[in-house]
């Protein structure tokens, strides 16, 4: 996604990051970065969770902080509020 030309993003635009995630490609710490080069969208947001099961898998994949493991109920209801209230 950094590589990506997000300046041109113009619809609205959801930033969902776990704060333990230990992906050296996904850091939380990007998710302010990313943002901020959101400068087209007409609204972004990001939303940090915490919490979750232990992992179970190497940092990038899904059985660990990375793919929200323990609180998945939690970040497709993130996902899903934010798509029902900037849908339109």
């Amino acid at each position: 996604v950094a590589s990506l030309p997000l300046e041109k993003v113009k619809v609205p635009t959801f930033i969902l990051s776990h704060a333990k995630d230990g992906c050296a490609i996904t850091p939380a710490s990007d998710a302010a970065k990313l943002q901020k080069r959101l400068t087209q969208s007409r609204k972004v947001e990001a939303k940090l969770l915490t919490g979750g099961s232990p992992p179970q898998s190497d940092p990038c994949e899904a059985k660990s902080e990375h793919g929200f493991l323990g609180i998945e109920g939690q970040a497709v209801g993130a996902v899903a509020q934010y798509i029902k209230a900037n849908g339109k």
